[in-house]
Parts: structure tokens; sequence; C-alpha cells
């Protein structure tokens, strides 16, 4: 059995927008972010610029993204607080700024970037399936 991970990996590769709508929609992810800067303003969650691209990032366990924060004392100062938010699949895409892609399970053996066009056309399709005729 594979893992969402892979899964997800496969329908990027294969370019699979369905399946991809289906893996992203039918499940949980988690998001990382700062609790709060000295002034008490929420900071929000991680993103990471790649290149040109600004990338939200999101984790398919929360192990995964145990180990990332663990392992990013580079990027998070000691006293930092870290908060984990589960957010719903449909979510994540109803919310992901436009123009965004997405980073899974970053500084993992695994971690994937899907393309700000690649979201897009879910998140048409999806909008496509819940307005209906």
């Amino acid at each position: 059995m594979s893992t969402l991970n892979e899964s997800i990996q496969q329908a990027v590769a294969d370019r699979e927008v369905n399946q991809l709508l289906s893996l992203i929609k039918d499940n949980e992810f988690i998001l990382i972010s700062n609790s709060e800067d000295d002034e008490g303003q929420n900071f929000g969650a991680f993103v990471a610029e790649i290149e040109d691209m600004e990338a939200l990032l999101v984790f398919s366990t929360n192990e995964v993204a145990k180990s990332f924060v663990d392992d990013a004392d580079t990027m998070i100062a000691a006293d930092d607080e870290i908060d984990g938010i589960i957010i719903e699949g449909e979510a994540l895409l109803q919310y992901l700024p436009k123009d965004y892609g997405i980073l899974l399970d970053a500084e993992s053996d695994d971690a994937l970037i899907i393309e700000p066009e690649l979201i897009k056309a879910v998140k048409n399709l999806m909008d496509n399936a819940t307005s209906g005729p």
C-alpha cells in the first residue's frame, strides 16, 4: 500500500488532475506556522520561495512535519513557538492563495513541488464539480 505522498507524487508525475483532486480533497494535511512575532502578530503558515514561485509548506503526516521542525534550526529560532495546523484538503485548495504552489513534505526524501499551474487546474476542476450544470 502506498503512502499519501507516493500517491500524490504519481498523480503529479502523470499530470492526473482528477486523481490529484481526489487525493487532496479526501485527506487532511498539516501546515506549520510561527505562533506570534514580538508584537503579538501572527506570522501565518510557512511559505517557501522557489525560483520565482511561492509555495505553501504542506505535510502529509504529523511525523514528517515534526521532523521538518526538529531539523529546521537554521530557519527557526530556538525560542520560536511552532504550531501544527491540521487542514482538510478541500479547505487547503480553497484557501491557497492564487498563483501559489505546494511544497509537500519539505526537506524529506520524498519532498515534492506541485506547481501553481497544476494547482490551478485542480482548483478549477473542484470549482466546476461543485457548481454543477
